[in-house]
């Protein structure tokens, strides 16, 4: 046929980047970000622990309250914690904080008959008593108090309205507390598996994504339809691509998340052919089911991290067939398939911060591919790194701003069904690349009334960087809506 006479010069304009990712690359990625991480929190650490010498310590068991809807309750918990060890030990003979009445005492009084103690050590909290009136002792406590009193040879006034000494901060300002009853403290809803649960705790959720594709990218250049033809009979123009993503998590233990994501996709995509004939192909189905265990290691100072472990099944069609100018049931390429065929692993790691205004993370995740599938083919791994930062403007919306850079590498092996010569989408080696995009993101929660810790999001992105190995459709831009819910 013709179009092979312009094959030399066409290979010259799209000589092959070299955009495949090895597992090697991923190791990499993964040192690095582990180096970056260890550096930062270093500085964090040492900060904290020399504000927390300045500050009597507290000695309590917070580690069920850190991923519960119960943070803001706390402090009011403590608070009137405090004040009823404050009132007990003035009943048991001041053994705890004493307090200096306006009398005057004379020096040999104090040294013969009183112990004056200018320290106050704040009580351990290991668990609040909510069936007790926090005011009023029980009745041992009195008889107790009334025995203490009575023997002393001298009555002291106590002033019960004064306020103790050496108070330590509230837990919002010392940095102990992740505070999950947020609007920012999930990432952008387009981010998955950022965050844990507490033991027991559930959240539904609900994902649609939006992609369109339109022309085509050959490195970091566009490339006209009309050049695409001289080389192939056939070429791609436009593609959109929607996901109906369907999700669970469930904390397992404190520590560790189960998740489980089941995708819907639909898929749609406008052609071209040499004889300036258009016609459309589309696929739709169940893609594939992916499960994951994410395990918290660090979770201090409003900082986390937590090792993402996931694996997809190939419950995704790789026979998706539809009508082309070819005939009524063909074989459609490969960007057409609703699944990868192999089972496939999803390493990763996760690191959240927090302060009381701002939140921010950065997130690290592959792909690596387990073998061929059944029709002797297996996509090329990918990695992906993100990074976030969010701000809270209210109790229930905040605003974020990210960038994520993914790549990925091309096809091994191939489907022999298909012709690499008619339409690149059907050539493996043209679907590797890289890019960087930029999203804007809008996160809404109910902090209070029935619909308690529901949350509703959006996040819009855009591409700032794309290197293809094309002739290749590049991404124009994305828009993930979710609704997620917790109970």
């Amino acid at each position: 046929m013709s179009y092979y006479l312009f094959d030399n010069n066409f290979n010259d304009l799209v000589k092959p980047m070299n955009f495949g990712v090895s597992r090697g690359y991923c190791c990499l990625f993964t040192v690095i970000s582990l180096m970056y991480l260890d550096t930062f929190l270093s500085v964090a650490k040492a900060d904290i622990s020399k504000g927390q010498q300045q500050v009597n310590e507290i000695s309590f068991n917070y580690e069920t309250l850190t991923n519960t809807w119960n943070y803001r309750d706390l402090q009011k918990d403590i608070e009137q914690e405090k004040v009823r060890e404050t009132l007990l030990s003035n009943y048991n003979g001041f053994n705890g904080s004493d307090f200096i009445s306006e009398q005057k005492l004379e020096p040999n009084n104090l040294q013969q008959e009183y112990e004056i103690s200018t320290n106050y050590i704040l009580p351990t909290f290991t668990q609040i008593d909510q069936t007790r009136p926090l005011f009023q002792p029980n009745d041992a406590e009195k008889k107790i108090a009334e025995k203490t009193v009575n023997s002393s040879p001298e009555q002291i006034p106590v002033d019960t309205n004064l306020l103790l000494a050496d108070e330590p901060l509230p837990p919002s300002q010392q940095g102990l507390f992740w505070d999950p009853a947020r609007p920012d403290s999930h990432a952008p809803i387009a981010v998955m598996g950022e965050h844990i649960h507490s033991e027991g705790e559930i959240m539904v959720s609900y994902r649609y994504m939006l992609m369109e594709m339109e022309g085509s990218r050959v490195g970091t250049d566009d490339i006209s339809d009309e050049k695409i033809l001289e080389q192939f009979p056939v070429t791609p123009t436009r593609m959109t691509m929607q996901m109906h993503m369907f999700g669970m998590m469930y904390g397992a233990t404190s520590n560790l998340t189960l998740m489980a994501m089941l995708p819907y996709v639909v898929k749609d995509m406008d052609h071209i052919t040499r004889m300036n004939r258009g016609f459309n192909t589309d696929s739709e189905g169940i893609g594939d089911i992916k499960v994951s265990g994410l395990y918290q290691v660090l979770n201090e100072n409003r900082q986390r991290i937590h090792f993402n472990a996931g694996i997809s099944f190939p419950t995704g069609s790789i026979e998706a067939r539809d009508r082309t100018p070819a005939g009524p049931d063909q074989l459609l390429p490969y960007p057409m398939q609703l699944g990868s065929g192999t089972l496939d692993l999803h390493p990763g790691i996760t690191y959240l911060g927090q302060t009381d205004e701002w939140s921010w993370g950065s997130q690290i995740i592959g792909t690596l591919r387990l073998g061929e599938n059944s029709n002797s083919y297996k996509f090329g791994d990918q990695i992906m790194l993100t990074a976030w930062g969010s701000r809270k403007w209210a109790d229930w919306v905040s605003t974020s701003l990210r960038i994520k850079g993914k790549n990925w590498g091309n096809i091994s092996g191939q489907d022999t069904r298909l012709n690499r010569n008619i339409v690149p989408t059907a050539d493996p080696t043209r679907r590797g690349g890289t890019q960087i995009d930029i999203g804007f993101g809008l996160n809404l929660f109910v902090p209070e009334g029935d619909l308690r810790t529901g949350r509703l999001a959006i996040e819009f992105e855009v591409p700032v960087y794309r290197a293809l190995q094309g002739p290749q459709l590049e991404t124009d831009w994305q828009l993930t809506a979710g609704l997620q819910y917790t109970f």
